[in-house]
Protein backbone atom coordinates (compact mmCIF):
# COMPACT_ATOMS: atom_id res chain seq x y z
CA UNK A 1 0.00 0.00 0.00
CA UNK A 2 1.44 3.44 -0.96
CA UNK A 3 2.35 5.75 1.88
CA UNK A 4 0.74 9.13 1.21
CA UNK A 5 3.01 10.79 3.74
CA UNK A 6 6.13 9.97 1.77
CA UNK A 7 4.90 9.63 -1.79
CA UNK A 8 2.77 12.66 -2.71
CA UNK A 9 2.90 16.42 -2.42
CA UNK A 10 -0.14 18.09 -0.90
CA UNK A 11 -1.16 21.62 -1.83
CA UNK A 12 -3.43 23.66 0.42
CA UNK A 13 -5.16 26.56 -1.32
CA UNK A 14 -6.30 29.16 1.21
CA UNK A 15 -4.88 29.73 4.68
CA UNK A 16 -7.89 30.75 6.71
CA UNK A 17 -8.69 28.85 9.89
CA UNK A 18 -9.13 25.44 8.24
CA UNK A 19 -6.27 25.70 5.73
CA UNK A 20 -3.81 27.15 8.25
CA UNK A 21 -4.64 24.49 10.83
CA UNK A 22 -4.28 21.67 8.30
CA UNK A 23 -0.96 23.06 7.08
CA UNK A 24 0.46 22.96 10.61
CA UNK A 25 -1.08 19.56 11.42
CA UNK A 26 0.34 17.92 8.31
CA UNK A 27 3.71 19.68 8.51
CA UNK A 28 4.28 18.59 12.10
CA UNK A 29 3.57 15.00 11.10
CA UNK A 30 6.08 14.97 8.24
CA UNK A 31 3.78 15.23 5.23
CA UNK A 32 5.02 16.99 2.10
CA UNK A 33 2.71 20.01 2.08
CA UNK A 34 2.77 23.64 0.93
CA UNK A 35 0.18 26.32 1.68
CA UNK A 36 -0.80 29.07 -0.76
CA UNK A 37 -2.68 32.28 -0.05
CA UNK A 38 -2.29 35.62 -1.87
CA UNK A 39 -3.70 37.84 0.90
CA UNK A 40 -1.13 40.16 2.57
CA UNK A 41 -0.27 40.12 6.27
CA UNK A 42 -2.21 43.39 6.73
CA UNK A 43 -5.47 41.75 5.59
CA UNK A 44 -8.19 42.12 8.25
CA UNK A 45 -10.37 39.03 8.34
CA UNK A 46 -14.12 39.77 8.17
CA UNK A 47 -15.62 37.46 10.79
CA UNK A 48 -17.46 37.67 14.11
CA UNK A 49 -14.45 36.02 15.83
CA UNK A 50 -16.81 34.18 18.21
CA UNK A 51 -16.47 30.52 19.22
CA UNK A 52 -16.52 28.18 22.20
CA UNK A 53 -13.23 28.40 24.10
CA UNK A 54 -13.17 24.74 25.15
CA UNK A 55 -13.47 23.61 21.53
CA UNK A 56 -10.63 25.88 20.42
CA UNK A 57 -8.42 24.65 23.28
CA UNK A 58 -9.10 21.04 22.33
CA UNK A 59 -8.23 21.44 18.67
CA UNK A 60 -5.18 23.67 19.21
CA UNK A 61 -3.77 21.08 21.63
CA UNK A 62 -3.33 18.85 18.56
CA UNK A 63 -0.66 21.25 17.27
CA UNK A 64 0.86 22.24 20.61
CA UNK A 65 -0.75 25.69 20.85
CA UNK A 66 -2.53 27.39 23.77
CA UNK A 67 -5.98 28.86 23.21
CA UNK A 68 -5.62 31.46 26.00
CA UNK A 69 -3.22 33.48 23.85
CA UNK A 70 -6.01 34.40 21.42
CA UNK A 71 -8.94 35.31 23.69
CA UNK A 72 -10.15 38.90 23.35
CA UNK A 73 -13.33 38.74 25.46
CA UNK A 74 -14.93 35.93 27.48
CA UNK A 75 -18.70 36.30 27.71
CA UNK A 76 -20.98 35.73 30.69
CA UNK A 77 -24.41 36.20 29.11
CA UNK A 78 -25.95 36.52 25.67
CA UNK A 79 -29.20 38.19 24.70
CA UNK A 80 -30.96 36.63 21.71
CA UNK A 81 -33.86 38.52 20.24
CA UNK A 82 -36.01 39.20 17.24
CA UNK A 83 -38.32 41.94 16.00
CA UNK A 84 -41.40 39.84 16.75
CA UNK A 85 -40.23 37.64 19.63
CA UNK A 86 -38.65 39.96 22.19
CA UNK A 87 -35.39 39.24 24.01
CA UNK A 88 -34.25 36.05 25.72
CA UNK A 89 -31.19 35.86 27.97
CA UNK A 90 -28.98 32.81 28.34
CA UNK A 91 -25.87 32.10 30.35
CA UNK A 92 -22.70 31.39 28.42
CA UNK A 93 -20.53 28.29 28.83
CA UNK A 94 -17.37 29.32 27.02
CA UNK A 95 -18.50 31.65 24.23
CA UNK A 96 -15.70 34.12 23.59
CA UNK A 97 -14.14 36.21 20.85
CA UNK A 98 -10.61 35.53 19.66
CA UNK A 99 -7.94 37.32 17.67
CA UNK A 100 -8.44 35.33 14.48
CA UNK A 101 -5.80 37.34 12.64
CA UNK A 102 -3.13 36.40 15.20
CA UNK A 103 -4.35 32.80 15.35
CA UNK A 104 -3.98 32.26 11.62
CA UNK A 105 -0.61 34.03 11.59
CA UNK A 106 0.70 31.74 14.34
CA UNK A 107 -0.66 28.62 12.68
CA UNK A 108 1.37 29.18 9.51
CA UNK A 109 4.47 30.67 11.14
CA UNK A 110 7.66 28.97 10.00
CA UNK A 111 5.89 26.61 7.58
CA UNK A 112 6.21 26.18 3.83
CA UNK A 113 3.85 28.68 2.24
CA UNK A 114 3.67 31.12 -0.66
CA UNK A 115 1.71 34.36 -1.10
CA UNK A 116 0.09 33.51 -4.40
CA UNK A 117 -2.68 31.35 -5.78
CA UNK A 118 -2.03 27.64 -5.64
CA UNK A 119 -1.05 25.92 -8.87
CA UNK A 120 -3.81 23.78 -10.32
CA UNK A 121 -1.52 20.79 -10.86
CA UNK A 122 -0.89 18.81 -7.68
CA UNK A 123 -1.00 15.23 -6.45
CA UNK A 124 -3.66 16.34 -3.97
CA UNK A 125 -5.14 19.82 -3.80
CA UNK A 126 -7.03 20.92 -0.68
CA UNK A 127 -9.57 23.64 -1.47
CA UNK A 128 -9.78 25.87 1.61
CA UNK A 129 -10.77 28.97 -0.38
CA UNK A 130 -14.00 29.51 1.52
CA UNK A 131 -17.09 30.81 -0.20
CA UNK A 132 -15.39 30.98 -3.61
CA UNK A 133 -14.70 27.22 -3.93
CA UNK A 134 -12.04 28.34 -6.40
CA UNK A 135 -10.77 24.84 -7.21
CA UNK A 136 -13.82 22.70 -6.48
CA UNK A 137 -15.94 24.92 -8.70
CA UNK A 138 -19.45 26.35 -8.29
CA UNK A 139 -21.90 24.40 -6.16
CA UNK A 140 -25.37 23.27 -7.15
CA UNK A 141 -28.19 25.20 -5.48
CA UNK A 142 -25.78 27.23 -3.37
CA UNK A 143 -27.01 29.69 -0.78
CA UNK A 144 -25.11 32.55 0.85
CA UNK A 145 -25.86 35.79 2.64
CA UNK A 146 -23.78 38.93 2.56
CA UNK A 147 -22.30 40.05 5.87
CA UNK A 148 -21.08 43.53 6.67
CA UNK A 149 -19.33 44.29 9.94
CA UNK A 150 -17.87 47.30 11.69
CA UNK A 151 -15.32 47.69 14.46
CA UNK A 152 -16.50 50.33 16.90
CA UNK A 153 -15.79 51.59 20.42
CA UNK A 154 -19.49 51.72 21.30
CA UNK A 155 -22.21 49.11 21.36
CA UNK A 156 -25.81 48.98 22.57
CA UNK A 157 -24.98 45.88 24.62
CA UNK A 158 -21.82 45.33 26.64
CA UNK A 159 -21.94 41.53 26.45
CA UNK A 160 -22.87 39.24 23.56
CA UNK A 161 -26.03 40.02 21.61
CA UNK A 162 -27.75 38.48 18.57
CA UNK A 163 -31.11 39.13 16.96
CA UNK A 164 -32.84 37.46 14.05
CA UNK A 165 -34.72 39.24 11.28
CA UNK A 166 -38.25 38.17 10.29
CA UNK A 167 -38.76 35.50 7.64
CA UNK A 168 -35.22 34.16 8.00
CA UNK A 169 -33.70 37.19 6.30
CA UNK A 170 -30.59 37.12 8.46
CA UNK A 171 -29.26 38.29 11.78
CA UNK A 172 -27.58 41.14 13.63
CA UNK A 173 -24.83 40.74 16.21
CA UNK A 174 -22.80 42.71 18.74
CA UNK A 175 -19.72 40.90 20.06
CA UNK A 176 -17.12 42.42 22.44
CA UNK A 177 -13.51 42.19 21.22
CA UNK A 178 -11.43 43.51 24.10
CA UNK A 179 -11.97 47.28 24.30
CA UNK A 180 -13.83 47.32 20.98
CA UNK A 181 -16.90 45.65 19.48
CA UNK A 182 -17.70 43.78 16.32
CA UNK A 183 -21.15 44.88 15.18
CA UNK A 184 -22.43 43.15 12.09
CA UNK A 185 -25.31 42.17 9.88
CA UNK A 186 -25.62 39.06 7.73
CA UNK A 187 -28.63 39.25 5.47
CA UNK A 188 -30.31 38.65 2.15
CA UNK A 189 -31.91 42.12 2.41
CA UNK A 190 -29.45 45.07 2.14
CA UNK A 191 -31.94 47.34 3.92
CA UNK A 192 -30.80 45.87 7.23
CA UNK A 193 -27.31 47.33 6.82
CA UNK A 194 -28.78 50.60 8.04
CA UNK A 195 -28.66 49.11 11.54
CA UNK A 196 -24.87 49.32 11.64
CA UNK A 197 -23.54 52.16 13.82
CA UNK A 198 -22.27 55.30 12.12
CA UNK A 199 -19.32 55.59 14.50
CA UNK A 200 -16.81 53.04 13.23
CA UNK A 201 -13.09 52.40 12.96
CA UNK A 202 -13.24 49.77 10.25
CA UNK A 203 -15.76 48.28 7.84
CA UNK A 204 -15.36 44.85 6.28
CA UNK A 205 -17.68 42.51 4.44
CA UNK A 206 -18.00 39.26 2.54
CA UNK A 207 -20.44 36.53 1.61
CA UNK A 208 -21.13 33.73 4.10
CA UNK A 209 -22.18 30.31 2.82
CA UNK A 210 -25.03 28.94 4.94
CA UNK A 211 -25.85 25.84 2.92
CA UNK A 212 -23.94 22.64 3.76
CA UNK A 213 -22.35 21.16 0.63
CA UNK A 214 -21.40 17.81 2.14
CA UNK A 215 -22.24 15.93 -1.06
CA UNK A 216 -20.00 18.27 -3.08
CA UNK A 217 -16.86 18.12 -0.95
CA UNK A 218 -14.51 16.47 -3.46
CA UNK A 219 -13.84 16.38 -7.19
CA UNK A 220 -11.09 14.11 -8.49
CA UNK A 221 -7.94 14.87 -6.51
CA UNK A 222 -9.43 18.12 -5.14
CA UNK A 223 -10.81 17.87 -1.60
CA UNK A 224 -12.65 20.70 0.14
CA UNK A 225 -12.54 21.72 3.77
CA UNK A 226 -14.12 24.52 5.78
CA UNK A 227 -16.55 26.97 4.27
CA UNK A 228 -15.77 25.64 0.79
CA UNK A 229 -17.96 22.67 1.74
CA UNK A 230 -20.41 24.63 3.91
CA UNK A 231 -19.13 24.08 7.45
CA UNK A 232 -20.83 27.22 8.75
CA UNK A 233 -23.74 26.84 11.14
CA UNK A 234 -26.95 27.92 9.38
CA UNK A 235 -28.34 29.29 12.66
CA UNK A 236 -25.34 30.88 14.45
CA UNK A 237 -23.09 31.68 11.47
CA UNK A 238 -20.11 30.19 13.37
CA UNK A 239 -17.58 28.62 11.05
CA UNK A 240 -14.18 28.73 12.77
CA UNK A 241 -14.39 25.60 14.92
CA UNK A 242 -16.46 23.55 12.43
CA UNK A 243 -13.98 24.40 9.67
CA UNK A 244 -11.00 23.39 11.80
CA UNK A 245 -12.82 20.16 12.68
CA UNK A 246 -13.24 19.39 8.99
CA UNK A 247 -9.48 19.87 8.56
CA UNK A 248 -8.79 17.51 11.47
CA UNK A 249 -11.03 14.87 9.90
CA UNK A 250 -9.10 15.12 6.63
CA UNK A 251 -5.80 14.87 8.51
CA UNK A 252 -6.96 11.66 10.20
CA UNK A 253 -8.03 10.21 6.84
CA UNK A 254 -4.65 11.04 5.31
CA UNK A 255 -2.90 9.31 8.19
CA UNK A 256 -5.06 6.19 8.05
CA UNK A 257 -5.27 5.49 4.33
CA UNK A 258 -2.58 4.93 1.73
CA UNK A 259 -4.57 5.62 -1.44
CA UNK A 260 -6.14 8.91 -2.48
CA UNK A 261 -9.38 7.17 -3.44
CA UNK A 262 -9.71 5.67 0.04
CA UNK A 263 -8.88 9.02 1.64
CA UNK A 264 -11.68 10.71 -0.31
CA UNK A 265 -14.18 7.92 0.36
CA UNK A 266 -13.52 7.88 4.11
CA UNK A 267 -13.41 11.68 4.34
CA UNK A 268 -16.79 12.13 2.67
CA UNK A 269 -18.32 9.53 4.96
CA UNK A 270 -16.92 11.11 8.12
CA UNK A 271 -17.81 14.66 7.06
CA UNK A 272 -21.43 13.67 6.46
CA UNK A 273 -21.50 12.05 9.89
CA UNK A 274 -19.85 14.97 11.75
CA UNK A 275 -22.12 17.61 10.21
CA UNK A 276 -25.27 15.51 9.86
CA UNK A 277 -27.33 18.15 11.69
CA UNK A 278 -26.42 20.97 9.28
CA UNK A 279 -28.81 19.96 6.44
CA UNK A 280 -31.69 19.91 8.92
CA UNK A 281 -30.67 23.28 10.35
CA UNK A 282 -30.55 24.66 6.83
CA UNK A 283 -34.02 23.23 6.24
CA UNK A 284 -35.21 25.05 9.38
CA UNK A 285 -33.73 28.30 8.03
CA UNK A 286 -35.51 27.80 4.72
CA UNK A 287 -38.80 27.11 6.50
CA UNK A 288 -38.54 30.46 8.25
CA UNK A 289 -37.61 32.16 4.97
CA UNK A 290 -40.74 30.77 3.32
CA UNK A 291 -42.93 31.75 6.28
CA UNK A 292 -43.57 28.19 7.45
CA UNK A 293 -44.15 28.36 11.17
CA UNK A 294 -45.98 25.77 13.20
CA UNK A 295 -45.58 22.79 15.46
CA UNK A 296 -43.60 21.04 12.71
CA UNK A 297 -40.57 23.20 13.47
CA UNK A 298 -40.18 21.54 16.87
CA UNK A 299 -38.77 18.46 15.14
CA UNK A 300 -35.61 20.47 14.47
CA UNK A 301 -35.18 21.32 18.16
CA UNK A 302 -32.57 18.67 18.98
CA UNK A 303 -30.22 19.82 16.22
CA UNK A 304 -30.72 23.49 17.09
CA UNK A 305 -30.06 22.91 20.79
CA UNK A 306 -26.92 20.89 20.00
CA UNK A 307 -25.63 23.64 17.75
CA UNK A 308 -26.31 26.52 20.13
CA UNK A 309 -24.79 24.69 23.09
CA UNK A 310 -21.80 23.77 20.95
CA UNK A 311 -21.40 27.51 20.36
CA UNK A 312 -21.14 28.07 24.12
CA UNK A 313 -24.74 29.09 24.89
CA UNK A 314 -26.66 27.42 27.73
CA UNK A 315 -29.72 27.31 25.51
CA UNK A 316 -33.11 26.43 27.02
CA UNK A 317 -35.83 25.48 24.54
CA UNK A 318 -38.74 26.31 26.81
CA UNK A 319 -37.77 29.99 26.69
CA UNK A 320 -38.19 30.28 22.93
CA UNK A 321 -40.59 27.46 21.98
CA UNK A 322 -43.43 29.87 21.17
CA UNK A 323 -41.27 31.74 18.65
CA UNK A 324 -40.59 28.51 16.73
CA UNK A 325 -44.26 27.71 16.30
Amino acid sequence: MPNIKGSILITIAGLGSSGAYLLRRLSQDGFGVTGYDPKPDSYYIPCGYALKFQELAKILANVGMEADRYVLSMGKEITIGGESTGDFRFNLTGLCTVDKNLLEKDLVSGLRRERRKAPSSSDMLIDATGVSRYYLGPARDDFAMYAREVVTVRSTHQDFYMSYFPSGKGYYWEFPIGDRFHVGVGTSDPEYFRMLPAERERVVGRKIRLKPLLDQAARGNVIGIGEAIGTVSPITGEGIIPSMKSAEILYQCLRNHGEIERVVENYLCRIREEFSRYPRLFELLQRFRSGRKGIGNIRFAREAIHDLRGFGIDFRLWKVASSLI
